[in-house]
């Protein structure tokens, strides 16, 4: 697994010139090969032909690339022309390298090709707790970008590559994610009740970053993780689109309700930690008898489930949480975490 880091840098006022030129000069000539590259009939193989090859100027043999490859992807999704915007540039271990740092204001630096021939320059960025933290984890991959935010901020951007954890749990449980109760395990447990008012009052508000419910909904993942050790989790694999059954109000008030956003940031942590997310197919989950399997929308009203058949009662997210688990399609050598259910 590879997962990127935002370092923010403190450039002087000369080195900031050179990378403002740096940005500029990609932006042209980016576009540029994109027109160029636009035009051609084919575009087999990885790499542009060697006539479009910079033997030179490392930065042109990048821009070169990455345009081909931007060309490549749109046409094979069959888009309009692209439109570059401007805001990365690019950097691998034959234009940049890290370098011990040069002062201790800094803790972090790299060295990195401009546009002056022969000549490079040294970039002081600083260190954050979560990647330090990944670091001593992961390895530093020799590959690097500088991006600038539409605020004209400009960031190092890093990657770490982790090595894969080895998932062999015993265990598992079922999630059931909803607007009223944001999570209910299949084992009797509820968590983020603030959370929608907290999405509620935070929805017209704009953000460098992520939400405040999708902060919280991290936190949560964080929770779920220390409290389910060595436990794999199963979600539904829901898919809100359209507006079918649902009313202009609904639409309004839940149109932030980042439904995916817990089970993707476990499925992360989970790649870091050696536990597994399974999605599974969610129809008629809220519908379905746990004990006698028979399936009635007269069973469940609001947050309750009776059993029109066998009479079976419980919380009704609760109920859904356990249908969840029970379709994961995987024999586990000791029960799964589950309430008043036969193990699968």
């Amino acid at each position: 697994m590879i997962k990127s880091f935002k370092l923010k840098i403190y450039p002087n006022r000369d080195k900031l010139s050179k990378i403002q030129d740096l940005f500029e000069f990609w932006k042209v000539s980016m576009q540029y090969k994109i027109d160029l590259f636009w035009e051609f009939e084919s575009l087999a193989g990885s790499f542009p032909p060697s006539l479009h090859r910079s033997t030179g100027n490392r930065q042109l043999n990048d821009i070169n690339l990455k345009a081909w490859q931007i060309v490549k992807i749109a046409r094979k999704l069959k888009q309009e022309k692209p439109i570059y915007q401007g805001n990365e540039i690019d950097y691998n271990q034959m234009t940049f390298k890290y370098i011990d740092p040069e002062t201790k204001e800094f803790d972090f630096w790299i060295k990195s090709s401009c546009l002056e021939k022969y000549k490079r320059i040294s970039i002081p960025a600083k260190k954050h707790r979560a990647f330090n933290l990944a670091l001593s984890k992961g390895k530093l991959k020799q590959s690097c970008k500088l991006w600038k935010s539409d605020k004209d901020v400009i960031y190092l951007v890093v990657y770490v590559e982790f090595p894969e954890v080895s998932k062999q749990n015993s265990k598992a449980v079922g999630i059931d994610t909803g607007l009223t109760m944001p999570v209910a395990t299949s084992d009797g447990c509820f968590y983020g009740q603030d959370l929608k008012p907290l999405r509620i009052r935070t929805k017209h508000r704009t953000y460098k970053e992520l939400s405040a419910s999708k902060q919280a909904l991290n936190k949560l993942a964080k929770q779920l993780t220390k409290e389910y050790p060595q436990t794999d989790f199963v979600f539904e694999d829901l898919k809100f689109k359209g507006k079918k059954g649902r009313s202009k109000e609904f639409r309004r008030r839940n149109n932030n309700f980042a439904y995916k956003h817990l089970g993707k940031k476990l499925d992360e942590r989970g790649k870091l930690e050696g536990f597994s997310v399974y999605f599974v197919n969610p129809a008629y989950t809220s519908q379905t008898c746990p004990k006698c399997l028979l399936v009635n929308k007269g069973s469940r009203n609001g947050n309750s489930f009776n059993c029109v058949g066998c009479g079976y009662a419980a919380h009704a997210d609760t109920v859904g949480a356990t249908n969840i688990l029970a379709r994961l399609p995987r024999v586990y050598s000791e029960p799964l975490i589950q309430t008043n259910v036969l193990t699968i």
